[in-house]
């Protein structure tokens, strides 16, 4: 699409709304109460206005051009009688705009809070810390929402609409000043004080190994033998030894609910090792629900025993959101049944926004950079997020850079998001391994914009039912969009660069605009590798459906190997796609190494890849299945399309593919798809996405997708 190609679309916005009272208040209030034990709460009642300076709470606007904004003008008061603290928020989030179209700003010139510009979060969050605001003060605010000059938004956005809602939250505030600060609210909280409503601010770096960070380093008479190993020693030492710090909010039935904000400062050095199976969760928090965890940077050393979940920053969190929080904390637990994860360990409903682990994971039955398990039923959305630590799987099932186990019906988005770690399994057996998610069988799987380049290595001695992909170990159902694996795959008896192993559900796969570059392979037996994809369980009904990608790297197996897919038992539609790198195989293949697909379609597609192995084609090998359709079909001179007569497709010569004709032609193909009549509809869930345009590529010598 060329950039001065404006599509008019329309939009509507919602700017300023309170989320508790209806669309047609321009004034609204919030009260703090007392919910603190009477000897902590200095002001009992205070009250927060906000108006809207310039008439109504909305702005609706129609027919907007990328590079439109539009400004909206409040301003919060204090009313009440003593100081109050507010955070404001963005809630009711309605934004369709996958490609991050939506951005704004929030100014403040006498004393509220400056956003920078950022894009509108894909879920509901606080946007500011805690704001101080005296006895009658007002914090005026200007809000500025823009429609980015993005070329993608100017068609794909087309008729599309959004709305969002700004609030503010009362709360109370209290300081970090010192490492005792952090351990008198670790005993608070595990004593059944859960600070609702109350944020936590760290003013300064702390580091647990330093005199400096402590009231009072050697005090031995204030926490007794806190870390239990019998002997009473300063708190100094009582941290940094025997079980070290305790996590706030340690077991499962006493949760933080307060929030913390590190305002950008380092805890530092930061020792648990937890020998009890007693404290299920550890973390620097163990625990926490409703609550919001920003701004901090955390190194240290976490270990646990038994039936433990644990994490740098948080053990087990609950309908939360961790923003621009950063682990570099190393997790390692080494029992059966244990879950060890940089970032956070195991999550129910939560938000991961501008978050990163650099620490080194190994642990027990799941290790992961960022988040280990999602909750059944439970929604979690990774942002702008990544992994840069080291992970290694020894004892368990799962292993992943971002997310390890998505459970069963629950939903697991990740947008612009990355792993660069190097994965080692070393457990023979079953295991479950991808760059970004290890196993999913949530409803619902989406990825954009995201990717891998880290190194996945099976060192096991021997592979049973191992799934490993450059992005995802196994996959029941999922929606994958411009994403792509640069790092070498290496082992696995289902092993991809995409992904390992689709599974035997009824529920569909569709990938768009993704490829690999890395060297996919596997010394095991009996195996199955796929540049994309590595094996499709047998189902009936399941399709899976790629449009707009290609594989360049090498695929290599001691059975069975395809350009896409090692093998196939389920529908499979590559459309508009092609292989250029090599495949080597006892049976190999260009696209699918054996098939045993229910129905199989191909349309518009090549191969220039060089096949090698004892039975070679330059598109696939049937072994068994239904019936095909392949069209537009295109591979190297030399070798039979496939071993199945009148369903070859066309050789040609790489002169010829080297040629303005064939990239002519492939174009005029890709007009000629509908994709909304294609099998009796079967395609019509994907008919608004478009087919790339192909170009000719000097340098590699073949065409390429303009995507």
């Amino acid at each position: 699409m060329t950039s001065n190609k404006k599509i008019i679309i329309s939009l509507s916005i919602i700017g300023l709304l309170l989320v508790s009272l209806a669309i047609s208040y321009a004034y609204f209030s919030a009260k703090i109460t007392n919910n603190e034990s009477e000897s902590t709460v200095v002001a009992t009642a205070a009250y927060l206005e906000l108006t809207f300076i310039d008439g109504s709470p909305e702005i609706n606007a129609s027919n907007i051009l990328p590079g439109w904004s539009a400004s909206k003008t409040f301003s919060v008061q204090n009313t009440g009688d003593s100081t109050a603290y507010y955070v404001l928020k963005i809630t009711d989030i309605n934004n369709p705009f996958v490609y991050g179209g939506i951005s704004y700003k929030i100014e403040s010139n006498d004393g509220g809070a400056n956003v920078a510009l950022d894009t509108l979060p894909l879920a509901n969050m606080p946007v500011s810390g805690p704001i101080e605001i005296p006895v009658n003060t007002t914090h005026n605010y200007t809000i500025t929402t823009y429609y980015n000059e993005l070329e993608e938004n100017q068609l794909s956005d087309l008729g599309k609409s959004f709305s969002y809602t700004v609030s503010i939250e009362a709360v109370y505030k209290k300081e970090i000043q010192y490492i005792e600060d952090l351990v008198d609210l670790s005993n608070e909280v595990n004593s059944g004080t859960s600070y609702e409503h109350t944020w936590f601010v760290l003013t300064r770096d702390l580091d647990f190994n330093s005199d400096e960070s402590y009231k009072n380093a050697n005090n031995t008479t204030t926490y007794g033998d806190y870390n239990g190993n019998g002997t009473v020693e300063s708190i100094k030492t009582e941290l940094t030894t025997g079980n070290g710090f305790k996590p706030i909010g340690s077991i499962d039935s006493i949760y933080f609910r307060g929030s913390f904000d590190g305002l950008n400062h380092r805890i530092d050095n930061l020792y648990i090792n937890v020998t009890s199976t007693t404290d299920k969760s550890y973390g620097l928090f163990g625990a926490a629900n409703n609550s919001t965890f920003q701004n901090i940077i955390i190194s240290g050393n976490v270990r646990g025993a038994g039936n433990t979940r644990g994490a740098g920053l948080l053990g087990c969190l609950q309908n939360s959101n961790v923003i621009n929080c950063h682990n570099e904390v190393n997790s390692t637990n080494t029992a059966d049944y244990s879950m060890s994860s940089g970032l956070l360990a195991q999550i129910g409903d939560g938000y991961v926004r501008n978050s990163s682990n650099s620490g080194n994971v190994s642990g027990g039955i799941s290790a992961s950079g960022l988040v280990g398990h999602i909750n059944s039923n439970s929604s979690l959305i990774v942002e702008n997020s990544y992994n840069t630590g080291t992970i290694t799987n020894s004892i368990g099932l799962y292993a992943a850079g971002l997310v390890v186990d998505p459970y069963s019906n629950s939903t697991l988005k990740i947008y612009n998001s990355y792993n660069s770690g190097n994965i080692t399994i070393t457990k023979s057996g079953t295991t479950y391994t991808g760059g970004l998610v290890g196993k999913s069988t949530s409803q619902v799987l989406y990825i954009y914009n995201s990717y891998n380049t880290g190194t996945i290595t099976n060192q096991a001695e021997s592979s049973t039912n191992s799934s490993i992909g450059g992005l995802i170990g196994q996959i029941d159902t999922g929606t994958i969009i411009n994403s792509y694996n640069t790092g070498s795959v290496l082992g696995g008896n289902q092993t991809g660069g995409i992904i390992g192993n689709k599974n035997n559900v009824t529920t569909n796969l569709f990938i768009n605009n993704c490829f690999n570059a890395g060297t996919i392979s596997t010394n095991f037996s009996g195996s199955y590798v796929g540049g994309l994809i590595g094996y499709s369980k047998y189902n009936t009904t399941s399709k899976m459906i790629i449009f707009n990608s290609y594989n360049i790297g090498s695929v290599t197996s001691t059975y069975q190997a395809g350009g896409f897919f090692g093998q196939t038992n389920s529908s499979i539609y590559p459309i508009n796609v092609y292989n250029a790198g090599s495949v080597s195989g006892t049976t190999s293949a260009g696209f699918v190494g054996t098939t045993q697909s229910r129905y199989m379609y191909f349309n518009n597609l090549f191969n220039y890849g060089i096949i090698t192995g004892s039975k070679k084609y330059g598109l696939y090998y049937r072994n068994s299945g239904n019936t095909n359709s392949i069209l537009n079909s295109y591979y190297l001179a030399g070798i039979s399309g496939s071993n199945i007569s009148g369903y070859t497709g066309t050789s040609l010569t790489a002169q010829y593919m080297a040629s303005p004709d064939f990239v002519n032609q492939l174009n005029q193909n890709k007009r000629n798809i509908d994709l909304s009549t294609i099998y009796s509809g079967a395609l019509s869930a994907y008919s608004s996405y478009e087919l790339s345009d192909w170009k000719y590529d000097a340098e590699k010598g073949y065409p390429i997708l303009d995507n």
